[in-house]
């Protein structure tokens, strides 16, 4: 069964993208999504964060997301913290996803650093969603309710647009709207359908 990698910068339209692709019943994974339950407020990964980084980010047993995420891309050190207790969690939520088999044609895992983990070399191929950075920002402060500065750093600490769209396989250009998206994702998904 093949597997394809699905990335993009963030506020690229990954998201969607993925949501279209599962309304014609691809099986479908989105590394945030994991990231974001493998610390849910109760998990073993709620209590190992507490421990790698202190509780300050803990109010009432839940993470303040937001605040952790600006402090992130301001202090590297910390970024670093984070991703050594979330990332191996991930990797095993995925080992569990790709063992489990499916019955759709292909399946589609979504992940912001598809690219930067290297995980794009074990795939059958790579879907970058691309957007340009004005874009991006405009979409981002909508959407996340932060500041563009915050964005601007995110940006800056994700691989190089240049780099992602060097690793595609295929490119679906999200600077239009969602009618736009959605017939490219259509005639993709009658591509990979049928190979």
């Amino acid at each position: 069964m093949p597997i394809y990698g699905l990335t993009g910068g963030i506020a690229s339209g990954k998201t969607i993208a993925l949501q279209i692709f599962s309304e014609y019943g691809v099986d479908t994974i989105d590394t945030d999504e994991l990231a974001r339950s493998v610390i849910d407020r109760g998990t073993e990964g709620a209590r190992n964060l507490a421990e790698a980084i202190g509780d300050q980010y803990f109010f009432d047993g839940a993470l303040d997301r937001q605040r952790l995420r600006e402090d992130m891309y301001q202090s590297p050190a910390l970024k670093q913290t984070v991703e050594s207790v979330i990332h191996p969690l991930v990797r095993d939520a995925l080992d569990q996803w790709i063992r489990k088999g499916s019955k759709s044609p292909y399946q589609i895992l979504c992940s912001p650093l598809l690219i930067e983990t290297k995980q794009h070399e074990t795939l059958d191929g790579v879907i970058v969603i691309d957007t340009p950075e004005p874009i991006q920002l405009a979409r981002g402060v909508r959407r996340d309710s932060c500041s563009e500065d915050t964005l601007q750093k995110i940006i800056a600490s994700q691989l190089p647009r240049h780099a992602r769209l060097k690793n595609a396989t295929f490119v679906v250009d999200n600077s239009g709207d969602l009618k736009s998206l959605a017939q490219q994702i259509h005639t993709l998904h009658e591509n990979l359908s049928h190979d």
